[in-house]
């Protein structure tokens, strides 16, 4: 009986594994078809694995463990849907405001320097929608 709950929980969690890296491969496809850029969210260079104290990690850790390569994700894909559903709504809610003549160029500047309330592309997001709605 016992066995039957774990078996069932691991499928269980197989499944939304399965759902989550879908839905992951939609939004960067959906990116890819609205031009934005998301190869900040990939490392370009290939992660040491020569720290590891005993040996060479490439050969006796599991693959989850092991160190990233080029090209693999820098975060784990519920931060990824995360980041590229935000930045491909941002993209779409950016053209609306453009088309409607709602200035939003206070909120389309790197985070570098920046000292605004609108510290993240969720709140800039939201400030955007807000903004739109208040054009209507």
């Amino acid at each position: 009986r016992g066995v039957g709950v774990v078996g069932l929980g691991l499928a269980a969690s197989k499944l939304i594994e399965m759902r989550l890296d879908q839905r992951v491969d939609f939004e960067v496809d959906l990116a890819a078809k609205l031009g934005i850029d998301i190869t900040d969210l990939y490392y370009d260079f290939d992660l040491p694995a020569d720290g590891y104290p005993f040996g060479d990690g490439e050969e006796w850790m599991p693959a989850s463990w092991k160190p990233a390569k080029i090209g693999d994700a820098k975060y784990l894909p519920t931060k990824m849907l995360g980041q590229l559903g935000t930045r491909n709504k941002m993209h779409v809610v950016l053209e609306e405001c453009t088309a409607k003549s709602v200035d939003v160029s206070d909120l389309c500047v790197p985070f570098e320097g920046y000292e605004g309330e609108f510290g993240t592309n969720v709140k800039r997001l939201t400030e955007m929608k807000r903004r739109l709605q208040e054009a209507k």
